[in-house]
């Protein structure tokens, strides 16, 4: 199994989602519900992590946290795994609990937070659980509407605060919480290989400049070259620099002369960018998918066996890094 993307850095949001093993039933009772919230709050203490919202469903959870010490995977392996340790002894069982990994969404804060809390909140809404949110006891929304019913781990305010002051924003609150999901919101969630990563191209551009180096593609990480991966067009202007040419003279084919520079910016279109052949078609100007995959494997080809070939991709590499296109 591939490793998950995990892009973690200091004061990031995430969406933290796990299922159970075989889509069973992680919590058989409130005790397993309030243990989990305990180790929420326990996390809270020993690394800081803020949690913003929470629902417990039978055989999943959803969050959304904070981590200003940006360290996610510390803190999920102390939460998953001291829950299993816990729920297994209560239950006489023994072996993971959980299917696997956890999957973590890193989120676009300052575009997204809101949605994504509603998303979260409406889940046993959603699943038909309850009629009213409110109503559904392991989920943080009671506590935003209630302060007898938030956990002290949870900053209510801070909340509240992005629907305005007093008492009217608890109704804001609420008002907000039951509209509908966004279109954006649902179609992102019902993707079977959804992105890491729910924000914009700019928020994604500030993580290639903060991350560096290790924003770079990895070939056994296959999300992080789909979030990472540099533009077609920077593929094509990083190539046509290398080799001195003009971007149009990469896009436009003429019959009976031989453009290494338009083969080198489709196979690294392919095999650095990982673009799909109608996208290198339509950006570099080839007939259909066929003719795109042809010239890809054509190249391939050739530059396993021409070390010169290898060393300009290499230098077109080393172009996109420097400009921080990675």
């Amino acid at each position: 199994m591939s490793r998950p993307l995990r892009v973690e850095y200091q004061g990031a949001y995430y969406h933290v989602m796990n299922r159970g093993l075989s889509r069973t039933r992680i919590f058989l009772d409130d005790k397993d519900s309030q243990r989990f919230l305990d180790l929420l709050a326990e996390i809270g203490r020993l690394w800081k992590v803020r949690t913003h919202a929470y629902c417990l469903m039978g055989n999943h959870y959803h969050l959304l946290i904070e981590t200003p010490q940006g360290n996610l995977s510390r803190v999920m392996r102390h939460l998953d795994g001291l829950y299993t340790q816990s729920f297994n002894r209560r239950h006489g069982r023994d072996g993971p609990l959980f299917r696997g990994r956890y999957r973590a969404i890193l989120i676009e804060v300052e575009q997204y937070f809101l949605s994504v809390v509603r998303y979260i909140h409406q889940n046993p809404s959603e699943a038909g659980l309850v009629t009213r949110m409110e109503d559904y006891l392991w989920s943080s929304h009671r506590g935003y509407l209630a302060e007898r019913h938030c956990p002290k781990w949870i900053d209510r305010q801070a909340m509240l605060l992005r629907f305005g002051k007093g008492t009217n924003s608890v109704h804001t609150y609420k008002a907000f919480m039951e509209e509908g999901i966004e279109t954006e919101i649902e179609e992102f969630y019902k993707r079977k290989k959804s992105s890491p990563i729910l924000g914009g191209k700019d928020f994604i551009d500030r993580l290639k400049q903060l991350l560096g180096e290790r924003a770079q593609p990895k070939d056994e990480i296959p999300q992080s070259r789909s979030v990472f991966a540099p533009a077609l067009e920077a593929i094509v202007s990083a190539t046509a620099t290398a080799y001195g040419k003009e971007t149009e003279e990469l896009r436009k084919p003429r019959r009976g002369v031989v453009n290494e520079a338009r083969g080198m910016a489709i196979y690294l279109c392919r095999a650095l960018g990982g673009h799909k052949l109608s996208q290198i078609a339509d950006g570099l100007g080839l007939k259909n998918y066929s003719s795109t995959s042809s010239a890809y494997l054509s190249f391939k080809r050739r530059i396993e066996k021409d070390r010169r070939l290898a060393r300009m991709a290499r230098e077109v590499e080393g172009l996109l890094n420097s400009q921080k296109q990675i």
